[in-house]
């Protein structure tokens, strides 16, 4: 009899510890439940306030001429094709096809192109480049055979040099390159907020330095596909924070120049 009240008691024992065991392993679980919902709310909501704030910063990365600066004063002396490149590109052409002057207009090709069939221009090609005023663009396009200097053979190549022809003393802002692309950058934040890069696009924005030091002609020849980035670009060159200094020509007489400040993404 007494072992059987024994075994009872133990039994009774043993059932009410496990059951205790599991009631405290079912709150932990619980508990630790809810800390994961808790962290996972936060994260979710730190998350969203930064896509909130996220402002893209790889924005301006250029002021200056549209192309390559070539000053007029060197256009004057130019006499071939070899002036345009270096020394060691010229020593791999071989022989050429032909080499072409092409006017460029509104960011495109126009119909006035020239061609001659040697390094040494024409006095047709010289008359025109001879003839561009400040802030005109143009191409050279020269196809030609080349030397692989790897593989010691002979290659046709090409080579196509954009160039914007610039005045002796380019037209400056007062408080320096860095300054402005600063100052453009700061003041855009709040129309760059929560951009997205893959939808933001490489845009160009042209204006005029004039002789007086005066802002003219803004205007943009491609959309960020961001309309209120687009907008704002415009308002903060024709408002920037410190004045221009005007461009001069070899004589130190003041003269207009056009500059472009590319933003968005980087691209042609």
């Amino acid at each position: 009899m007494k072992k059987n009240i024994i075994f009872i008691c133990i039994t009774l024992i043993t059932l009410s510890l496990a059951a205790y065991g599991f009631s405290n392993s079912k709150d932990l679980k619980t508990e630790r439940l809810g800390l994961s919902v808790d962290e996972n709310i936060t994260n979710k909501n730190q998350a969203s306030n930064k896509a909130e704030n996220k402002i893209f910063t790889n924005f301006i990365y250029d002021v200056g001429p549209r192309f390559g600066a070539i000053k007029k004063t060197k256009i004057n002396k130019i006499k071939s094709f070899n002036d345009f490149i270096s020394k060691e590109h010229s020593e791999r052409i071989v022989s050429y096809k032909s080499v072409s002057i092409i006017l460029i207009k509104d960011d495109k090709r126009t119909d006035t192109k020239i061609t001659g069939y040697s390094n040494k221009l024409t006095t047709a090609q010289l008359k025109l480049i001879q003839s561009l005023d400040y802030s005109t663009n143009f191409l050279i396009r020269a196809e030609y055979l080349q030397l692989n200097k790897e593989t010691g053979e002979l290659e046709d190549s090409y080579s196509t040099p954009h160039l914007t022809i610039v005045p002796k003393k380019e037209a400056s802002y007062s408080g320096g390159k860095s300054a402005l692309k600063k100052f453009l950058k700061e003041n855009s934040e709040k129309a760059r907020r929560n951009v997205e890069a893959g939808k933001l696009k490489p845009a160009k924005l042209y204006f005029t330095v004039t002789k007086k030091g005066n802002i003219e002609n803004v205007n943009l020849d491609r959309s960020s596909n961001y309309p209120l980035i687009d907008e704002k670009m415009i308002e903060l060159i024709n408002n920037t924070s410190e004045k221009w200094n005007p461009a001069e020509n070899s004589k130190g007489e003041k003269v207009d120049q056009e500059l472009v400040v590319s933003f968005g993404l980087i691209g042609c």
